[in-house]
């Protein structure tokens, strides 16, 4: 794999880029070049970097590949065979809408459209980059660590923006999203946005934090004892979201916090300290509503009402003009045509399949479910292991997950809310909350690899 050579050849050069790409997604803005040209991001930037240089290398045959680099090659194979047939999948149906696009339907192609394949070849660096890291306990705790500070810079910003500390609002808030604090920030009720461009992204962000916090309480080794400081954490995150007052995030939660807890009483046979685990975190859950303010609770009662509900009277109409568009060219779509069509669908399948028919639709699909078919053969495999060590009468208690194992579980827990969440607007074309669900992506790919 093209990771393992060039500037990139040591592991803890991959590891150090993996954790830039992640924290920078977290945490930073994107950059405006010119008003014609979409925002780039600074991760993209040492991405494509990391890539050219590589490529130098490689074509100039400065660098060798020892027996390492072979046993990685081989290691890498699998993974590496599914992630390249979903990419090219999507290239393929991105090339031929477009040209149907273009000769039968009278379509546009213009830079803007160019751009879409950036944006793939930016998620599979990702993804191929998380799956070439040689991940043991210390490399796994770096991430873990790199990732909490992340958050807890989080907190402090988005409590920050909620109380216009410093009058923060004014002077740094704008720069992710000037709209929004012209709009929102303002208005009744005030939402928070953290580091991202919308609420709503902020809110799913947190939706993806949980899933990882909630497998690793209830599947992790925590020596027998109740894993307090990571209970802490998933309040403060729990509180993260309710600062968002994002419904759809909210119901993501729910989803997650439902999956893994019967998930885990099923696994642990019912056991009571598994009881007590759900029942701390539905109570931990349940104090926070409570506690929240009255615009949070208020919002979501107003969004049940959807006869009432300007927000989903407005997703409505957008999705019937898409309807519309569709019907019209259903198989193959009409390319990507963002120069004359928009992209506010408030829906991404509808606005994928616009663009690229239903087949094209297809591939979206698959490029979400193989790494949750990868993940679930991983949990099969864990279960195979609890069962050989259940007959053998050396292990009577269900086995913990491993570090593979929990990212399976996580993105198992995780995909549905994440496919709830496109019902409402839509992950894949987010281009900074992308980034961190396909670095979620890649560490489920990872458990594919062959052990060496």
């Amino acid at each position: 794999m093209f990771w393992s050579t060039g500037i990139t050849k040591e592991n803890d050069l991959r590891m150090a880029l993996f954790v830039l790409v992640i924290l920078s997604a977290m945490l930073l803005p994107s950059i405006s070049l010119h008003p014609a040209l979409p925002n780039i991001r600074l991760e993209e930037m040492f991405l494509f970097a990391a890539f050219a240089l590589n490529l130098l290398a490689v074509a100039g045959r400065r660098l060798k590949t020892g027996n390492q680099g072979a046993q990685e090659t081989f290691s890498l194979r699998r993974p590496g065979r599914a992630v390249n047939v979903v990419f090219v999948l999507l290239v393929a149906s991105y090339t031929v809408s477009n040209l149907y696009g273009v000769f039968f339907k009278d379509g546009t192609y213009a830079l803007r459209d160019v751009m879409e394949l950036i944006t793939y070849f930016k998620y599979f660096l990702i993804i191929t980059l998380a799956i070439s890291l040689e991940i043991k306990n210390e490399e796994s705790a770096y991430i873990n660590r790199a990732v909490v500070f992340g958050v807890l810079i989080l907190t402090v910003f988005a409590w920050g923006q909620h109380f216009n500390l410093l009058q923060i609002n004014t002077w740094l808030s704008p720069y992710f999203n000037q709209a929004h604090w012209d709009t929102l920030i303002y208005g009744n009720p005030a939402r928070a946005l953290g580091s991202f461009d919308n609420p709503n992204v902020f809110g799913t962000f947190t939706v993806i934090i949980l899933s990882f916090l909630v497998v690793r309480y209830y599947f992790a080794d925590h020596n027998g004892k109740f894993p307090v400081l990571l209970f802490a954490l998933i309040g403060v995150v729990i509180r993260l979201e309710y600062l968002t007052i994002s419904r759809t995030a909210l119901f993501g939660i729910a989803v997650v916090f439902s999956l893994a807890s019967g998930w885990a009483l099923f696994h642990h046979h019912y056991d009571r300290k598994t009881v007590l685990k759900v029942l701390a975190l539905l109570l931990l859950t349940l104090v926070l509503i409570i506690s929240t303010s009255d615009a949070f609770l208020n919002r979501v009662y107003e969004g049940m009402d959807f006869s009432n509900s300007t927000s989903f009277q407005g997703h409505v109409a957008r999705w019937e003009t898409a309807a519309h568009t569709i019907w019209a060219s259903p198989v193959l779509g009409w390319g990507t045509e963002k120069t004359t069509m928009t992209t506010l669908v408030d829906n991404e399948y509808a606005l994928y399949t616009r663009r690229y028919g239903f087949v094209g639709l297809a591939c979206y699909l698959w490029f979400f479910l193989q790494p949750l078919l990868i993940s679930l053969q991983r949990l099969r495999q864990n279960s195979r292991s609890a069962q050989l060590f259940r007959n053998s009468g050396k292990q009577k208690s269900p086995v913990l997950f491993d570090r593979k194992t929990l990212w399976a579980a996580s993105y198992v827990v995780l995909l549905p809310a994440v496919l709830i969440y496109n019902f409402m607007a839509g992950i894949f074309y987010n281009l900074q909350l992308m980034t961190i669900l396909a670095a979620v992506m890649g560490l489920a790919y990872h458990g594919a690899r062959e052990e060496q």
